[in-house]
């Protein structure tokens, strides 16, 4: 499995889910209540099932006119992230086009513009993976293997930009892999 730290808690990604499972719970929400305006909050309360505060916490974040469109599109990532893990994946894929477009406002040749925008395809990926599995278990077969499609294009491109830009982090890459290699599979 792959892993990283949140907030100094493991975190590891499970094979089959391609989700989050926390190794410490009680710790990161510990950390969520001392840290209540970082960013980074929504996507530990989603880790924590903690959706409807995780969504709140989202749009919240958004809010600010003046952010950066970089990271307006970081911000966007986490949302939708939680719409996803909340059943909304239309809305959710809806967030992830927002901040794919809103990478290249910027430089949409930059290294830090690809790297969000790997980000942005990785996490459209999984999406779009969990409503494919939705769309299989209740008998839309079409549309399930369309989406497994599209999340696997979007995860092989994720894997690309990945490579191509030399991510420094080994995680960020074997997270990649994880992806295409779960997406491969026709369980």
């Amino acid at each position: 499995m792959v892993g990283f730290t949140a907030a100094g808690v493991q975190v590891m990604v499970d094979d089959d889910t391609l989700r989050e499972v926390v190794a410490d719970p009680e710790a990161l929400a510990r950390w969520c209540t001392e840290n209540p305006e970082d960013p980074r909050v929504v996507a530990h309360l989603r880790m924590l099932g903690r959706l409807d505060e995780a969504a709140i916490a989202a749009r919240r974040s958004l809010e600010d006119p003046a952010l950066p469109p970089l990271m307006r599109a970081v911000r966007r990532t986490r949302y939708a992230h939680v719409l996803q893990w909340q059943g909304a994946f239309t809305a959710a894929e809806e967030q992830f086009d927002l901040a794919a477009e809103e990478t290249g406002f910027e430089d949409p040749t930059s290294p830090s513009s690809l790297s969000v925008l790997a980000a942005v395809f990785q996490h459209r990926a999984k999406c779009r993976f969990e409503h494919g599995l939705r769309e299989l278990r209740s008998g839309r077969e079409v549309s399930a293997t369309g989406l497994r499609g599209l999340a696997l294009e979007d995860a092989r491109r994720a894997l690309v930009m990945r490579e191509m830009l030399g991510a420094g982090d080994e995680g960020i890459l074997e997270s990649s892999r994880q992806t295409v290699a779960r997406l491969e599979r026709d369980d």
